[in-house]
C-alpha cells in the first residue's frame, strides 16, 4: 500500500489481479503493477483544490472514483516520494481483497466498466464508482476496508486520515514478522 500525504493507495502485481481484476491490463496495457485509489469524484479529479470542493466532498454524499496507475518500476522506486508498506497476504486474503477492489468500479446494463478519463499522474485513468463518498467513508477508509478483508488487524472504524491507515498496516506488518 501507499500514503501520498492525505490520500491512500492499494497497489497489486500484475500476478496478484487474479480474475477478479483481469480487465485491468485490457483498460491500462500490461505493467507490472497497478495502484488503485478510490475517493471523491469532483476533489480526486480537480485541476485545482479549493475550499468549495473539499467542503463538498466532506459535507455531503457524494459521486465516487476509481483511480488505477500503471507502472514497471518497483513501487517503493516510482512511489518515492511516498510512503510505501509492503503487506504479505494470504491466498484467500487476496481473493477478498481483489473481489473489493473489483466490485468498486460500476459498470454499466453490459457489464462494461464506466472509464471517464486520464488519470493524474502516468499512465493512469479513472473509471466510475458507485460508492458515496462522504465524512465518514473517505479514500483512507475504503483503504481500510480493503486490507481488513485480507485478514490483517485493520479497523476502518474512523480511519479518516492516511495516517491512521498507514500506522495500522505498520502495526500488523510488525505483528506477523
Amino acid at each position: 500500500m501507499v500514503s501520498h500525504g492525505w490520500h491512500t493507495g492499494i497497489v497489486l502485481s500484475t500476478n496478484d489481479l487474479g480474475a477478479p481484476l483481469s480487465f485491468i491490463d485490457q483498460q491500462l496495457g500490461a505493467s507490472e503493477y497497478y495502484e488503485f485509489g478510490w475517493g471523491d469524484k469532483g476533489f480526486y479529479q480537480a485541476k485545482e483544490i479549493t475550499t468549495l470542493l473539499v467542503l463538498k466532498a466532506i459535507l455531503w454524499p457524494t459521486d465516487s472514483v476509481m483511480h488505477v496507475v500503471s507502472f514497471d518500476s518497483s513501487p517503493a522506486y516510482y512511489f518515492s516520494q511516498s510512503e510505501v508498506i509492503a503487506l504479505q497476504i494470504s491466498s484467500k486474503g487476496l481473493a477478498r481483497l481483489q473481489t473489493f477492489v473489483a466490485a468498486s468500479f460500476k459498470r454499466n446494463s453490459r457489464d462494461e466498466l464506466l472509464q471517464i478519463g486520464p488519470g493524474i499522474y502516468g499512465n493512469s485513468l479513472f473509471f466510475e464508482s458507485d460508492t458515496p463518498y462522504h465524512l465518514l467513508y473517505t479514500c483512507n477508509t475504503w483503504v481500510a476496508d480493503a486490507i481488513a478483508l485480507t485478514g490483517a488487524p485493520v479497523s476502518s472504524f474512523l480511519t479518516l486520515r492516511a495516517r491512521s491507515v498507514m500506522s495500522q498496516v505498520k502495526s500488523a506488518v510488525q505483528k506477523y514478522q
